[in-house]
């Protein structure tokens, strides 16, 4: 699987990260796990376009990929987000999006809202009969959210998901469907959550090599256990863990998200055995004083204790690696900086990895339909592409300083994730679902609550939500 599609998305989703999190640490809440992006840019801006391009090297080799595809009648695509397709001035163009413009002739405009705001502004825009062309669906609260509020309309008229080029992504997209339509046209499946370190604090503390375990097939939770053990002294102010998505990511290890589709209906698994085992195993994290104390410090996170060497692991997403956020500068110099993918569960059958899906669903009443399964069919093409590949690769290095290592860590997690994607819903369904599950499946980690006696508390209300979501959803 390629790399290049993964990096423009992550590129995307992070320079929106610092903002949401500052917002959820004011007010004194726990960040959702599923919502890596935001920005507080006014609504009001109305429509953005950029003048970016590809260099002329490069532009040559993507114009060998030859489509063979007629220019659109309707060249522009209205993309309601937060975050603009279209890269800053100065910035690489993707392979997708040239291919989108020079062999469709098309064009993706940016209708920009806040983050916070994006429902709001789609409603007021589908109901004044204004509706944009696509959202993103890398959120992942299209899906049955948006679909059973209306906004959005199935892509299968205009994209074939049985075709050869979609068949890699099959499996992912079925995920995404009701009544056998399909509301999310997902290019690919990233990483969710990989755990930052710091290279020279695993040396200085005389620690084992994290990529060495993941190679020798040893990286798992008891590994994860005895480093977190050697490592975390209350008195030195060493902890193990800081962020705000471990409890959501390491649960996802277990092959069991919270709440979850099966058999074209939402479920949830809070009775499953497998999400007892990791929330007993984060009891104990509490119990042993291993988590950085957010709570005794203004629920306030802390990156800059990787590079300083008072935290051991900063769990977050692949997006941490672009520069253009703080992550990475608080982690250490380029060349200290490493991560692995969430630790295996010890019990479960496979290596199953927090997921999330790179995607797009179309807007109900969009006037450019067409337009929208261009770009996706661009989206897929580039995603196997080698040429597409050799480029990413190529900026990786000269445009975000990456090393070998970090590059092949990217490709590994990425393939393993891929292997065995777990997507979390609870933020996708219902709000009341998400109030239900995202801070309670938190507790035991932050304050040593008992996960019996918080699920049991959520379960009953939790099910008369899914029932209602599930008959609407018929």
């Amino acid at each position: 699987m390629k790399r290049f599609k993964k990096i423009i998305a992550a590129v995307m989703a992070m320079s929106c990260v610092m903002t949401v999190t500052a917002c959820d640490e004011e007010n004194g809440s726990l960040p959702s796990n599923s919502n890596p992006s935001g920005n507080n840019t006014p609504p009001e801006s109305s429509t953005i376009s950029s003048t970016a391009t590809m260099n002329e090297s490069d532009a040559q080799e993507v114009a060998k990929i030859d489509l063979k595809v007629e220019k659109l009648k309707n060249p522009t695509v209205k993309f309601l987000s937060e975050w603009d397709l279209n890269p800053a001035e100065g910035q690489p163009l993707s392979v997708a999006m040239e291919m989108f413009q020079t062999q469709y002739g098309g064009r993706i405009e940016l209708v920009r809202t806040a983050f916070d705001e994006r429902y709001t502004k789609l409603s007021t825009m589908v109901a004044a009969d204004d509706s944009p062309d696509m959202f993103s669906a890398g959120d992942m609260d299209v899906f049955p959210k948006g679909v059973l509020s209306g906004y959005f309309q199935p892509l299968d008229p205009y994209v074939d998901f049985s075709s050869e080029l979609w068949a890699p992504m099959s499996a992912v997209n079925e995920q995404f469907c009701a009544n056998g339509k399909h509301y999310v046209g997902a290019v690919g499946v990233e990483s969710d959550c990989v755990m930052f370190y710091n290279k020279k604090t695993i040396i200085n503390n005389g620690l084992d090599d994290p990529v060495e375990l993941l190679e020798q097939g040893k990286w798992d939770w008891d590994a994860l256990w005895t480093m977190m053990t050697q490592f975390c002294n209350r008195e030195e102010e060493k902890f193990a863990t800081d962020g705000w998505w471990f409890e959501g990511a390491i649960s996802l290890t277990t092959g069991k998200p919270y709440i979850g589709m099966e058999n074209g209906k939402v479920v949830h698994n809070l009775d499953t055995p497998m999400i007892e085992k990791v929330q007993e195993y984060m009891l104990n994290m509490k119990e042993n004083d291993l988590p950085f104390p957010k709570a005794e410090n203004g629920w306030r996170v802390v990156p800059s204790n990787i590079k300083n060497g008072k935290t051991l692991f900063y769990p977050v997403g692949t997006y941490a690696l672009y520069p253009y956020n703080n992550y990475i500068q608080d982690f250490g110099n380029m060349e200290d900086v490493m991560f692995v993918p969430m630790p295996k569960c010890p019990d479960a059958n496979e290596y199953y990895l927090p997921a999330r899906v790179n995607g797009f669903a179309l807007i109900k009443g969009a006037a450019n339909p067409e337009g929208v399964a261009a770009y996706l069919n661009c989206e897929m093409v580039a995603r196997d592409s080698d040429i597409a590949d050799e480029i990413g690769k190529r900026q990786a290095f000269e445009e975000y300083g990456w090393t070998q290592e970090l590059w092949d860590m990217l490709e590994k997690v990425t393939d393993m994730t891929a292997e065995h994607p777990v997507i979390e819903m609870y933020n996708a369904v219902t709000p009341t679902i998400a109030d239900y599950i995202n801070n309670p499946m938190k507790e035991a980690y932050n304050s040593g609550a008992s996960w019996i006696q918080t699920r049991d508390s959520i379960r009953g209300a939790v099910q008369t939500e899914l029932d209602i979501v599930n008959e609407n959803l018929k």
